[in-house]
């Protein structure tokens, strides 16, 4: 797969998501296929793979200062969609979720020492669940995360 810089690379807002599509040529004709690197102060701070111009694939985020893992993600056209982790600068999981397009529908959250804190599971209650109940059923199947309240 093609690695650029996110310098390297020409960028139109995606109105749907308000991020960034990516493309190659300056006229934005011709979307990039590939992993993104993006740099702060010398140190990679964010990677993406993109298809078609939208980050699509797994997204890496990093602390700036240090470069330790910070979040990864499972994206689908500019949204976070699939498993996200979030994890502390000592590399423990701090957060595991399960998302659809931007909607977290479980989550579980743990302390440094990675003890299980707070589970948070989606309801027909939630201000959100209209916008992805034809979806829970088949993403919680996939990713099954232990929700079993303790």
């Amino acid at each position: 797969m093609k690695k650029v810089l996110y310098e390297e690379l020409y960028t139109i807002m995606d109105y749907a998501t308000g991020e960034d599509m990516f493309y190659i040529d300056n006229i934005m004709t011709i979307p990039f296929n590939g992993i993104v690197d993006d740099y702060f102060n010398g140190v990679l701070s964010w990677e993406f793979e993109v298809k078609d111009g939208y980050r699509t694939g797994i997204e890496r985020i990093y602390y700036d200062e240090t470069g330790e893992l910070m979040a990864e993600n499972e994206t689908d056209h500019n949204t976070v969609n699939g498993l996200a982790k979030e994890y502390y600068k000592n590399g423990n999981i701090k957060y595991k979720s399960i998302v659809i397009r931007n909607v977290t529908i479980d989550s579980i959250m743990y302390d440094k020492g990675g003890n299980v804190l707070r589970k948070k599971i989606m309801s027909e209650n939630d201000h959100a669940y209209s916008l992805v109940r034809s979806k829970i059923n088949e993403y919680r199947e996939k990713y099954k995360l232990d929700m079993k309240l303790e």
